[in-house]
């Protein structure tokens, strides 16, 4: 027996639904990933993203796809089979919308719109010291094997560091919200709904500017300095496009 859910805080769900009635309500927009459900079985809390992640239309329909019941009597005309072939053609669009799994989700079950960290090109006097490095490596292999190995051995650190700096930072908008998020072993991080932005700005400058890089600063009205940052990002210019036309409520694409 397939375990069964109750939605918690939407009484238009009162009863139980198994996963594929949880998906079909994804499927049609009729409910949120972000949405709380209880376990029957085990009483666990789950969001109704983390239990239909992964899940793909299957060939059977869902309960809740089924035609209401009806009586057929003597005179009643039994639909022939054209008939359920077109419904099962016109349920089919539903299916395909929500086919394209390749996107990314939150924890909390929103879709990622763009996720990013800070370029490669933002850490110029690192990467500088890299290359200096390498070429007195160069160097000394011919002198001094060791030395040569010392400062190969300098240059990999480096750029290791330089790596883990790198994913340690994340920037992430979607539908709801702009998040920063940074840390290693501890990850903190600060983030400002759609709604509440009231500025945007972006500020490209100097040798960074040159190569591509911005950075953006999102100001709400709840605070009068810097809510949220994403720095030496490339595309500042068209994140900032993307956030302007959520606030707008206008249509846009998955990054």
């Amino acid at each position: 027996m397939s375990a069964r859910y109750i939605l918690q805080q939407h009484p238009a769900f009162s009863d139980p639904l198994t996963k594929e009635d949880l998906y079909t309500l994804v499927a049609r927009g009729s409910l949120a990933r972000g949405e709380m459900c209880l376990d029957e079985a085990t009483g666990l809390t789950h969001t109704v993203g983390e239990l239909v992640s992964g899940m793909r239309p299957s060939s059977t329909q869902s309960r809740l796809n089924r035609p209401a019941y009806r009586e057929i009597g003597p005179d009643t005309e039994i639909p022939d089979e054209v008939d359920e072939t077109v419904e099962e053609e016109e349920a089919e669009p539903e299916d395909d919308g929500d086919d394209n799994d390749d996107r990314r989700y939150t924890p909390s079950g929103e879709v990622l719109l763009h996720h990013a960290h800070p370029s490669w090109l933002g850490y110029t006097k690192a990467l500088f010291l890299v290359l200096l490095l390498l070429v007195a490596a160069g160097l000394l292999f011919v002198i001094q094997l060791e030395y040569a190995v010392i400062a190969l051995l300098c240059a990999s650190s480096t750029l290791i560091a330089i790596g883990i700096s790198r994913y340690s930072h994340d920037y992430i908008v979607t539908r709801e919200r702009v998040e920063l998020i940074w840390g290693i072993i501890g990850r903190s991080s600060k983030e400002a709904r759609i709604c509440d932005i009231r500025s945007i700005d972006v500020y490209e400058s100097g040798l960074k500017g040159l190569l591509g890089l911005g950075t953006i600063d999102f100001s709400t009205a709840a605070n009068a300095g810097i809510e949220v940052q994403f720095k030496d990002m490339r595309q500042a210019h068209e994140v900032k496009d993307l956030v302007r036309k959520l606030q707008r409520g206008g249509p846009v694409t998955d990054d």
